[in-house]
């Protein structure tokens, strides 16, 4: 089994019949998960730019709509910015959600696409249930893993907080392999070499282009980044 760091979506990395676990610390993944843990029954993902009327039709007059414009705030007619520590505080029971970002959901839409054997969510919140779910497939469909970072400024730049991410992640799944035979790609590799040179993860969100850009916000955001794990494993189905 080999492990595969992708730090942005659109690298020439082959992905077709990998475990794809897809991370967007800042944003996607971490509020799909969030959603989740505040009881949606189910999360739509849509690309940048998707559109306000498809938006509500699949979530229905109940459901929740957010997506996000370049400078992060909601597009007319959304609900509410993607933003993890907003989302913490809804009430979601029995309600569906739809998610849409400029970098994490069209990266999650680009693995379905290159026909990935299955996508996992990661994020910081999730780190143990999504290795164990990436270890237990790949196992059992004899595959690879690939993690698939989102990056910023619609993917064209490499994000240090979901680099830092896919290095916990290829981490944990050492830790767990035990007996498995893993093989670590030079860009696996790389990804755990530069998250074992950081101090804690608040620092590396602090320090990164992304999270100074959100600086006005950071403190209170940390917490739902990081605080503790859900156990919730979020997928595309």
């Amino acid at each position: 089994m080999k492990i595969k760091v992708a730090f942005l979506p659109y690298s020439p990395q082959a992905v077709a019949g990998d475990i794809c676990v897809v991370v967007d610390v800042i944003r996607a993944t971490t509020a799909i998960v969030t959603l989740l843990d505040a009881g949606s029954d189910r999360v739509f993902v849509g690309g940048f730019g998707s559109d306000v009327i498809n938006a509500r039709a699949a979530v229905g007059e109940n459901g929740v709509i957010c997506a996000e414009q370049d400078d992060g705030s909601p597009p007319l007619g959304f609900d509410h910015e993607p933003s993890p520590s907003l989302l913490a505080g809804l009430d979601l029971s029995g309600r569906f959600s739809m998610l849409a970002t400029t970098n994490g959901t069209p990266a999650i839409l680009a693995a379905v696409r290159e026909d990935a054997a299955l996508i996992l969510l990661g994020s910081l919140r999730n780190l143990d249930a999504v290795a164990q779910r990436a270890l237990a497939e790949a196992s059992s469909r004899n595959a690879d893993i690939t993690i698939i970072c989102s990056g910023q400024l619609r993917n064209s730049r490499i994000a240090i907080e979901d680099s830092y991410c896919a290095g916990m992640i290829v981490s944990k799944i050492c830790e767990l392999a035990c007996h498995e035979t893993v093989e670590l790609e030079d860009s696996a590799s790389l990804a755990r070499g530069f998250t074992n040179s950081q101090n804690n993860a608040i620092t590396v969100l602090t320090s990164s282009m992304t999270g100074d850009a959100l600086s006005t916000m950071i403190d209170s955001m940390t917490s739902s980044f990081v605080r503790g794990s859900t156990n919730r494993l979020s997928f595309l189905l």
